[in-house]
């Protein structure tokens, strides 16, 4: 196996030898073999001498020499492999040479050239490398700073306090110190932040030769971090400054909630007071001026005692005034209670459109001058809701019309159905609704800004009740109107078998109206 190793000097020494003793070998062994022949074979015959002449020179000879050629074969064989295997080995040596020489390359390279400082130093704290990092954050040059303590860029008070002696005795005990938050000094005098991790140096017999430093800058994350504490702080203050602010404002809203209770309770006991003393107050109105209206109806028969004509005049107007204040009473009185919750209704199927033509006929058994135009439609479905309370609506909006319209002005009134609601309109000639009084005409009291010679324009109770009338029998009502040329009111009621109180499909929602 030694032969496997042979070098190739080596071989050539060995093939040196076997050619210089070959030939004598061969040469004792060939007179070995005479000698043997002339004092043994002599005795044979001489077919047998020559079978030992062939053996001896025939078959000897050739196997001795391909033994030999064989052998030095192998060692060649032997040794160029041994050469291979050994130039794989130095080139597999040579490239983990390489790659260790170009990893520790790589790794100077990212030390020199890293954005935190890298620093080393021997056991007695002189710096023997100083990296690009550290001159970026410390100020010095590598000149500057090699070859000096480390001393160089620690504060007098964090040295003071004891830190140096804290890191030896931290070095020594576990050999590394990681993440220690500390402060050093800069070339030109200014304390910065770092993150420090520091490593012992060991050679092979474990012993600390020295030490490398890792520093990162961490002044700027230090001081935001101080900002936001400082932020939390203040909004913590705030916060409870805040919610004291809020529970002594809740405090006061709840007492003033309970003032408002109070107050309410109290306008509600005034309300009710007012419902009943107007109630009440009407009530006993009504019959005085029952009676004086029947006075006058008598007094103005034609069968009643003659008078002459300034009495008989007179007596109208008394009429026309009494009767004024009858209808204000009878307003008065619906407005009682509707707002009291006291309003009955007595919901019915009829015709809507004969109700209609029976409120026309009232007026014009009245002798008004405006004439009336009727509806189109006469199959109109029954509706289904209270047949006086729909009555009442419709002499408010007919005497609306009347008053607002020019006299002997045409009022027409129509009917129609959506499928679910019947939709009835009034409408007159009138001088229209100002815009801006459209959406108001419909409120308690409210009367619209005439700024013409008319007098008699009702008191603003006739358009409220009839809102309040249609919208608790499930309807709707609103107003059209153009300045100068007239309005249109409608409002809606369900039809009967439908059973729903929905607003109908009409053009405009209630809410707008009239005086």
């Amino acid at each position: 196996m030694t032969w496997l190793f042979l070098t190739s000097k080596d071989l050539r020494a060995r093939l040196v030898w076997l050619r210089n003793v070959l030939p004598f070998a061969l040469f004792a062994l060939v007179l070995a073999y005479q000698f043997f022949s002339s004092s043994v074979l002599n005795t044979f015959s001489r077919e047998l001498h020559l079978l030992f002449d062939l053996i001896a020179y025939g078959i000897i000879g050739p196997v001795v020499t391909w033994f030999t050629l064989s052998w030095v074969i192998t060692k060649v064989t032997e040794g160029e492999r041994a050469r291979a295997e050994k130039a794989q080995a130095e080139r597999e040596q040579r490239r983990a040479v390489e790659a260790a020489q170009e990893q520790e390359r790589l790794l100077a390279a990212v030390c020199a050239n890293s954005a935190d400082a890298i620093v080393t130093m021997d056991n007695t704290g002189i710096i023997r490398t100083w990296n690009r990092g550290a001159e970026m954050i410390f100020g010095y040059r590598a000149d500057e700073a090699i070859g000096k303590h480390f001393r160089l860029i620690v504060p007098a008070d964090v040295e003071q306090r004891g830190e140096l002696a804290w890191l030896d005795q931290q070095m020594r005990e576990q050999n590394f110190v990681r993440n220690f938050q500390t402060e050093r000094l800069t070339k030109d005098g200014r304390r910065v932040v770092i993150d420090l991790t520091r490593t012992a140096l060991l050679n092979e017999q474990t012993e600390i030769i020295g030490t490398s430093a890792i520093a990162r800058d961490i002044t700027e994350r230090v001081r935001a971090a101080q900002a936001i504490q400082q932020l939390n702080l203040e909004l913590e203050t705030k916060v409870v400054e805040r919610t004291r602010q809020l529970a002594a404002a809740t405090e006061e809203l709840r007492r003033r909630n309970a003032e408002l209770e109070k107050a309410n309770r109290e306008l509600q006991k005034l309300d009710e007071l007012k419902s009943e003393f107007v109630s009440m107050v009407s009530h006993e109105l009504r019959a005085p001026l029952t009676n004086i209206n029947g006075s006058l109806e008598l007094l103005l028969q034609d069968d009643a005692p003659a008078h002459d004509r300034n009495h008989r005049e007179m007596l109208q107007i008394v009429q026309e005034q009494t009767m004024r204040l009858t209808r204000l009473v009878q307003g008065i009185l619906n407005v009682s209670r509707i707002e009291a919750g006291k309003l009955v209704l007595q919901p019915q199927a009829f015709n809507i459109v004969a109700l209609i033509e029976k409120v026309i006929g009232v007026w014009d058994s009245r002798g008004v001058a405006n004439r009336f135009e009727h509806p189109a439609i006469l199959n109109l479905p029954s509706v289904w809701a209270d047949r006086d309370r729909t009555e009442e609506i419709l002499f408010n909006l007919i005497d609306n019309a009347i008053k607002y319209s020019p006299e002997g002005a045409m009022i027409r009134l129509d009917a129609q159905s959506d499928g679910r609601f019947a939709i009835v309109s009034v409408s007159d000639r009138g001088i229209g609704i100002p815009p801006n009084e459209v959406d108001k005409i419909f409120e308690k009291f409210h009367r619209v800004d005439r700024r013409d010679a008319a007098e008699n324009y009702g008191h603003g109770l006739g358009l409220y009740i009839c809102r309040r009338l249609v919208q608790a029998q499930g309807g709707k009502i609103w107003a059209e109107s153009v300045l100068g040329e007239g309005s249109t009111f409608r409002f809606s009621l369900p039809l009967a078998g439908r059973g729903e109180l929905e607003p109908s499909n009409a053009k405009r929602p209630s809410g707008g109206g009239r005086r």
